[in-house]
């Protein structure tokens, strides 16, 4: 998000006398709060926080290409939830950390809309780190799996 669009969301905010407002998206976050302080004093003080995590997302990524350039990631295709196996008790999970995964493998499942999803690799390696943990929810495009 530029300025000016940050100026047109505090004004349209303001205007429609919102007290709090939150936004967030892959690049950006915004945060304004107009609440009065819960201190007992007489001032009345209007704040609008701001910030950005694209520094903080680039920051992050430098890392984690830093760590290991040969390390590949298996992520979400959809919003769901994850699954390491067809059930929701983990009892067998597909794979486990130093499983080998081939392309076209099953990996795990995402579940949306009462519907398993298969997830599928789309890279072959050793499971080096499962990121997210069984029935967690996901977002789009979110790492599940490390690869080597």
């Amino acid at each position: 998000m530029n300025l000016e669009q940050i100026e047109k969301l505090i004004t349209l905010v303001k205007e429609n006398d919102v007290k709090k407002f939150r936004y967030k998206d892959y690049s950006s976050e915004i945060d304004i709060d107009f609440t009065e302080p819960q201190s007992g004093g007489n001032a009345v003080q209007h704040t609008a926080n701001v910030s950005s995590s694209e520094g903080a997302n680039n920051a992050s990524q430098n890392e984690e290409s830093a760590e290991s350039d040969n390390t590949k990631s298996i992520n979400a295709s959809m919003v769901g939830t994850f699954f390491l196996q067809d059930e929701k008790e983990l009892t067998n999970p597909i794979i486990e950390v130093g499983s080998t995964v081939n392309k076209g493998d099953v990996i795990g499942y995402i579940e949306a809309m009462k519907v398993l999803n298969e997830v599928v690799s789309d890279v072959e390696g050793t499971v080096s780190e499962i990121v997210v943990d069984h029935g967690t929810q996901v977002e789009y495009n979110q790492t599940l799996i490390k690869v080597d």
